[in-house]
C-alpha cells in the first residue's frame, strides 16, 4: 500500500509537459542559514577563555552565485560558490565569529518542468575553508586550547579545510520559454561535513587540546538571474505525424470504382427512359445493305478467248 501511494504521488509529475529543453543560467543568491558547530562552544567556555556565559549564535546570512545547465529537459548540472557569514558571539572578555566559504558542483533532476516552472532535487559536494575569528577584549591574555594565547586586543584566525555534502530542493520560475529570459528562484537545503578536520592557526603553533572542527547547516536562499533557454520542440524536434484522414477519401473512391466495375449494368427503368442506344445489326442485314462491288474490267487474255469462241460458233 505504501508503494502504491508513492507511485500515485509521482505519476502526475512524470505526466507533466516539458516546455524547457535546454537552458544556460547564471544567478546570484542570498538568504539565511542555521549552523551547528559540534563541540566548538565548549572550547571557548573555560575560565581562561571567554567564560561560562559564552554561547555560539547559530544564525548566519548567506551569499553566492551559481552557473546552471539544463540538458535534455531533466538533467541539471551546476557550479556553485557559497559564503556563510555567522553572527558574532561575544562576552565581556572577547568575541568569536565563524565563517565558511566553499565552492563545488551540483547535479539535479527536474521532477516538474511545466508552464515555465522548474522544480528539482539536487545533491552536491563542495570544498573550501571553515574559519573562526577570535578577538580578545580583555585586559589579560585569553587562550584557545593549550598552545594558543591571545594578548589584549589581539585577533587571530583558526581555519580548517572541510568538504561539505549538499542536499537541496530548487524551484525556478522563468519569464519566457525561449531566448534570453529573466528568472527567480528559491532553494531549501543543507550542508554537512562527512568527516572531521583539524585546526590551523594564522600565527604560531596549531591549537592543541581542542575538539576537531565540525560544521553542518540548513539554509533558505532566494535567487535572481538570467539565462538563455530553448523550448522542447527546438532542442529535440519530433517527427511530424502522418495524417491518415487525407488518404481516406482516395481509398473510398477506389473502392467505389471497383464495385461499379464488378456490378452488372442495370436496365433503365421505364419511368425514366434514357437515350436509346443503336442496336447491333445482324450479319444478313449487313450483307444485304452492303454496296455492290464495282465491275471488274476484263483482262486482254480473257477478251481474246471470248472472240475466238464466238468465231467458232459462227462457222458452225
Amino acid at each position: 500500500m505504501r508503494y502504491f501511494v508513492i507511485a500515485a504521488f509521482l505519476a502526475p509529475l512524470w505526466a507533466q509537459e516539458d516546455p524547457l529543453g535546454f537552458g544556460l543560467m547564471l544567478r546570484a543568491h542570498s538568504g539565511v542559514a542555521l549552523g551547528f558547530f559540534g563541540k566548538l562552544e565548549q572550547d571557548f567556555k573555560p575560565a581562561n577563555a571567554l567564560g561560562r556565559d559564552f554561547r555560539l549564535r547559530p544564525l548566519a546570512t548567506t551569499a553566492g552565485a551559481n552557473l546552471d545547465l539544463l540538458i535534455a529537459r531533466r538533467l541539471l548540472l551546476g557550479g556553485t560558490l557559497q559564503l556563510q557569514h555567522y553572527d558574532a558571539s561575544e562576552t565581556e572578555r572577547g568575541l568569536v565569529r565563524p565563517y565558511a566559504l566553499h565552492y563545488g558542483g551540483q547535479i539535479g533532476f527536474a521532477a516538474i518542468n511545466k508552464n515555465l516552472w522548474l522544480f528539482y532535487p539536487y545533491v552536491g559536494y563542495q570544498v573550501g575553508t571553515y574559519e573562526v575569528r577570535y578577538t580578545n577584549y580583555f585586559t589579560e591574555p585569553i587562550f584557545f586550547g593549550t598552545t594558543q594565547q591571545l594578548r589584549p586586543l589581539e585577533k587571530r584566525t583558526y581555519s580548517s579545510s572541510l568538504g561539505l555534502v549538499e542536499l537541496g530542493l530548487g524551484l525556478r520560475r522563468y519569464r519566457r520559454g525561449e531566448g534570453v529570459s529573466l528568472f527567480w528562484g528559491v532553494d531549501l537545503g543543507g550542508v554537512f561535513a562527512p568527516s572531521k578536520g583539524s585546526w590551523k592557526a594564522s600565527e604560531g603553533p596549531d591549537p592543541q587540546g581542542v575538539n576537531p572542527p565540525q560544521l553542518s547547516a540548513g539554509y533558505l536562499r532566494f535567487s535572481l538571474g538570467f539565462g538563455y533557454v530553448k523550448p522542447k520542440s527546438e532542442s529535440a524536434p519530433s517527427p511530424i505525424p502522418a495524417a491518415p484522414e487525407a488518404e481516406k477519401p482516395k481509398k473510398d473512391r477506389k473502392a467505389k470504382k471497383a464495385e461499379e466495375a464488378a456490378a452488372p449494368e442495370k436496365a433503365p427503368s421505364p419511368a425514366a427512359p434514357g437515350p436509346e442506344k443503336p442496336k447491333k445489326k445482324k450479319k444478313s442485314e449487313e450483307a444485304t445493305q452492303a454496296p455492290p462491288a464495282a465491275p471488274s474490267t476484263p483482262t486482254p487474255e480473257k477478251s481474246s478467248k471470248k472472240s475466238k469462241k464466238k468465231a467458232a460458233e459462227d462457222e458452225e
